[in-house]
């Protein structure tokens, strides 16, 4: 697909899919969910199949992720990880800056638990996309 293997493709996209169900189920469940002003009960009932978006956001992610290290010649997992986190810096950390800058809370911690997942997320995908070439 556009120039990328589907199977590292689809490993990549379930891998950064985890990482967020782990990040955001697990590890900052709660935080995240104080942070943004909700409380659990706001989720009761929310429909499920807004979750499906998510693994579409995440494939298209890592199918440029994918593009990107091909462009690159990527050949190492230090590569990968490397470009993944310049990446990240001109795009993911700037990105989830503008929720911080345009929010009328202004959560730091939010701003880092979002974009510290986006890093994560993305460096996971770019070792997968490395070791499965």
């Amino acid at each position: 697909m556009f120039g990328v293997r589907i199977l590292p493709l689809v490993v990549a996209t379930i891998a950064f899919y985890l990482v967020g169900a782990v990040w955001y189920g697990v590890v900052f469940s709660q935080t995240w969910v104080t942070a943004s002003g909700y409380t659990s009960a706001d989720f009761e009932g929310s429909n499920p199949a807004w979750m499906g978006l998510g693994i579409v956001i995440a494939f298209f992610t890592v199918l440029i992720i994918a593009k990107v290290l091909n462009w690159l010649d990527v050949q190492s997992v230090g590569e990968a990880v490397s470009r993944t986190l310049v990446l990240w810096i001109g795009f993911g950390a700037t990105a989830a800056a503008y929720t911080l800058t345009y929010s009328p809370d202004r959560s730091i911690v939010l701003y880092f638990i979002d974009g510290g997942h986006l890093l994560v997320a993305w460096v996971v995908a770019a070792i997968v996309l490395t070791v499965m070439k």
